[in-house]
């Protein structure tokens, strides 16, 4: 299986030698209304690769939704990820606009 990792966010501080991880983040795109959409079962392998990544590096994963037209974005902090399970993934969903998100991407992450 070949799996991207889209990005990391770090802690800025003023030594690069500080510079520590906080969470991982997979970027989504497509046409469905923020509001609406929700991770794709389909993309299960996907989610299960990152997850068990996240929980190796012992850090928090997060999936980050848009449109081309960026109104709104919804951000899910995944809580779980099982393939045995109806229930295969749980995560708490917040749909912000971009400057809501932009205040608030600190206290989020």
């Amino acid at each position: 299986m070949i799996q991207d990792l889209d990005t990391w966010v770090l802690a800025i501080s003023d030594s690069a030698d500080d510079y520590e991880p906080l969470a991982l983040i997979e970027l989504k795109r497509s046409s469905i209304s923020p509001h609406e959409w929700k991770p794709f079962k389909d993309d299960l392998p996907n989610y299960m690769a990152l997850y068990r990544l996240s929980e190796k590096a012992e850090l928090p994963l997060w999936i980050i939704y848009f449109t081309k037209e960026f109104k709104r974005i919804a951000l899910f902090k995944i809580l779980s990820v099982n393939s045995s399970s109806s229930n295969w993934i749980s995560y708490e969903k917040i749909v912000l606009t971009p400057d809501e998100f932009k205040q608030q991407f600190e206290s989020l992450f």
